[in-house]
């Protein structure tokens, strides 16, 4: 492979913001009145804190390079992702940056397993900046073995999990003096437990593995500090783009600080390590605490030239560590940084890490212990950010900040931007965690991530749900990425209780062979570009970008593209199982998806047919009766009346239409999609996409459905492609499906 550089980002231009006429009052009040009536069942799992002023909601990627494959161009995989918010009233000097450890992802600061708000909101509460890091090959920053290396196994069992992050059972490996200490964990712990399926269900990815671009053998040092240099590079990327900021790690991703304040030490004000970093000299950490080189004073070429003494610790519990021998070389550029290692009363980590304390202090740096439990914080784990008394936990950390890093700093004013929101709460939680045995434990299988806005003041009676397509994520849904509004934001600004899905295998929703089965090669350029192209030539068109190799906005399209699981049936019945589970926990609401994802609605109609209101399918699916589709417009089972136990059992005749490709209908007379009737559907379509929505709609109405062939151009919107929704116009044709909703679907269950 090769790499480029990709080229820099550009924004989308700001666009109107004219919303609809104003509805009726009796429909907001009834709508008001139904949805109050219905927050106890949908919050359940919501338990909320203080309302949020959010001005900023949006995210970027840093470090989006091209590489050549045989097959084509793709992102070579060594992009970050950043989520970020910002309070409407900033409190704080510099933002936080957020990192996960080991196979988590941005969601370990997200919120808890029994959903309770995370670490992330409560530093927005408090007024800082916030930013969730997502490391290269974990989380919405996707792994691809073609890029990273053979995926891990033992790291997904539950019983690895069980005992470690949670209190000690059976499945405890190597239990300290201090583990009998953990209360805090929120459940049991024990396989088979919400709470762990919970924490669980997000663990996943790597960014190089044993076997991976290091080399078959090349040993999981080497393979560390490949990922340690990308890391490093992405955070010295990461802080030139917001600018100076303080960064709390979380143990195998404690390193991530000193990393990049090695090479960006002016824009590093501190770091905060949360049971993590490692221990001097030990391991992959030839270089002191890293496994990359670092710069010492007097200057050191190899780490060999490094001489070090072991010290053995008075305290109890604590193993030898080493130290360099006197006198001692300086860390040249981590002098001026502030640093604190946290550890907590009843972890695998207790009671403590003086040996990187020491090593730090020796080489001239400002660093310190912090121990919870001399702060009276008592019985939390390693995962303290999503234990009980997370709040709690997090106090002695922002005291710290606070006296050692924020004195004399200028605080920036109130900020405000089209990606506001106004929130009763936020949060994320998973559906489908089933449970499959493999010989080297039990694994998630399947799982389902939701996250989901809830406004200040909700004002339409069902929540929306939002469906990504094809190789993609929910990001679609949240504009085109570094700060512009997308769907998302209109709904929930508009009042709208608003949940984001990424399907299994997608995005946060971990993909495991051992789970889902074989996927594809890694995308390529060319699996988007044609798509995107349509709309950016011509008269009026509305893709923002160029859609050729070096447009920034194509770029991140394929920065966030996943391979997907090759074995359809089997997606198409988590589809609608998921779809289902999470229906049942939210309640009634209207279903919003887009291209390959576009059965989920079909799907999970047929599955709750009185908790769907509203289907507005965007480009989603393919013609009737294809091999793909031998369902009608799905590759699994859907109810028909009269009933079919086999799709063959549905006689077809071939259409020869004017214009466009021949299509197939059911040979009269037309059995019935039982599940489907009364539910308002639109099928949209978009004037340069290329898609013709006049089949599908046919086979509905043919079917007995409320279905309609919705042209954006019969509307006024032209220029548009597939990917409407982050396109120049995205508030416009936000504003006619809203429309729709408003007219087709009744204000009162």
């Amino acid at each position: 492979m090769k790499p480029k550089n990709s080229s820099s980002d550009n924004t989308l231009s700001r666009r109107d913001f004219a919303s609809l006429a104003a509805r009726g009052l009796s429909l907001v009040a009834t709508a008001e009145l139904e949805a109050q009536a219905q927050e106890p069942q949908n919050n359940a799992a919501h338990n909320g804190g203080p309302p949020l002023d959010i001005a900023e909601w949006s995210y970027f990627w840093v470090g989006v390079e091209r590489a050549d494959l045989a097959r084509g161009t793709v992102v070579n995989g060594k992009q970050m992702y950043v989520e970020y918010q910002t309070p409407a009233q900033v409190r704080h000097p510099y933002p936080i940056v957020l990192v996960h450890g080991g196979g988590g992802q941005g969601t370990d600061w997200m919120g808890t397993p029994d959903g309770r708000r995370g670490w992330a909101t409560f530093l927005l509460e408090e007024g800082y900046k916030v930013y969730v890091v997502d490391r290269p090959g974990h989380g919405r920053s996707p792994f691809h073995p073609d890029l990273h290396g053979p995926f891990p196994q033992q790291v997904l069992a539950l019983e690895n999990m069980s005992g470690q992050f949670t209190p000690p059972n059976s499945h405890s490996r190597n239990p300290n003096q201090f583990r009998k200490l953990h209360n805090q964990w929120p459940g049991t712990g024990e396989v088979g437990s919400p709470d762990l399926d919970q924490l669980v269900a997000s663990q996943g990815g790597s960014y190089v593995t044993v076997a991976g671009p290091g080399g078959p053998g090349a040993g999981f040092g080497a393979g560390q500090a490949i990922a340690h240099q990308a890391w490093r590079e992405r955070g010295a990327m990461l802080l030139d783009k917001i600018g100076p900021a303080i960064i709390i790690t979380h143990a195998a991703g404690g390193p991530f600080g000193w990393l990049v304040a090695e090479v960006r030490p002016n824009l590093v004000k501190g770091i905060v390590v949360i049971e993590g970093g490692g221990t001097p000299f030990n391991g992959a950490n030839v270089w002191g605490l890293s496994t990359i080189p670092v710069t010492y004073d007097p200057p050191v070429s190899d780490p060999s030239e490094i001489q070090r003494n072991q010290v053995k610790p008075i305290e109890p519990g604590l193993t030898p560590y080493f130290l360099q021998q006197e006198p001692a070389h300086k860390l040249k550029n981590l002098q001026a940084i502030p640093m604190v290692i946290v550890t907590s009363e009843a972890s695998f980590a207790s009671p403590g890490n003086p040996g990187a304390v020491a090593f730090l202090k020796q080489a001239g740096c400002k660093a310190e212990e912090l121990r919870l439990v001399d702060h009276n914080i008592h019985g939390n784990g390693h995962m303290m950010m999503v234990e009980k008394n997370n709040r709690e936990a997090l106090q002695p950390i922002l005291d710290w900040v606070s006296k050692n890093v924020e004195r004399d700093a200028p605080i920036p004013g109130p900020r405000s931007g089209e990606t506001a929101l106004k929130l009763a709460n936020q949060g994320f939680f998973w559906v489908g965690t089933e449970h499959k045995t493999m010989l080297y434990g039990t694994i998630i299988s399947g799982q389902m991530y939701v996250q989901y806005l809830i406004p200040a003041r909700v004002r339409h009676p069902y929540a929306v749900v939002l469906v990504h397509g094809g190789g993609g994520q929910m990001l679609h849904y949240m504009g085109a990425g570094d700060g512009q509004a997308g769907w998302a934001h209109y709904y929930a600004q508009e009042g709208y209780r608003v949940y984001l899905v990424d399907r299994p295998g997608h995005g946060r929703a971990p993909y495991h062979p051992d789970a889902l089965g074989p996927i594809g090669p890694a995308p390529t350029y060319s699996s988007v570009m044609a798509d995107l192209r349509r709309a950016a030539v011509g008269p009026n068109h509305q893709y923002p970008g160029t859609a050729e190799i070096g447009d920034p906005v194509l770029d991140k399209m394929v920065a966030l593209l996943n391979s997907a699981p090759q074995d359809n049936v089997l997606a198409q019945h988590l589809w609608a199982s998921r779809g289902a589970e999470l229906l049942d926990k939210i309640g009634p609401s209207i279903i919003q998806v887009h291209s390959a994802g576009g059965p989920f609605s079909w799907l999970v109609a047929n599955e709750r047919p009185n908790l769907v209101k509203a289907i507005v399918n965007v480009e989603g699916a393919g013609a009737p009766f294809t091999p793909q589709t031998p369902w009608g417009l799905t590759e699994v089972a859907l109810a028909y009346d009269p009933p079919v136990s086999d799709p063959k059992e549905i006689a077809t005749r071939d259409v020869t239409p004017a214009a466009g490709s021949p299509y197939k209908l059911q040979a009269g007379p037309a059995r019935k999609l039982k599940n489907l009737q009364g539910i308002p559907i639109i099928y949209v379509t978009a004037e340069r996409s290329g898609r013709n929505g006049g089949p599908v709609v046919e086979f509905l109405q043919q079917a007995g459905c409320n279905a309609e062939d919705f042209r954006l151009k019969d509307h006024g919107l032209v220029g548009n492609g597939h990917f409407m929704m982050i396109e120049n116009n995205r508030r416009q044709v936000f504003d006619v499906l809203q429309g729709w909703i408003e007219k087709n679907v009744p204000a009162k269950a």
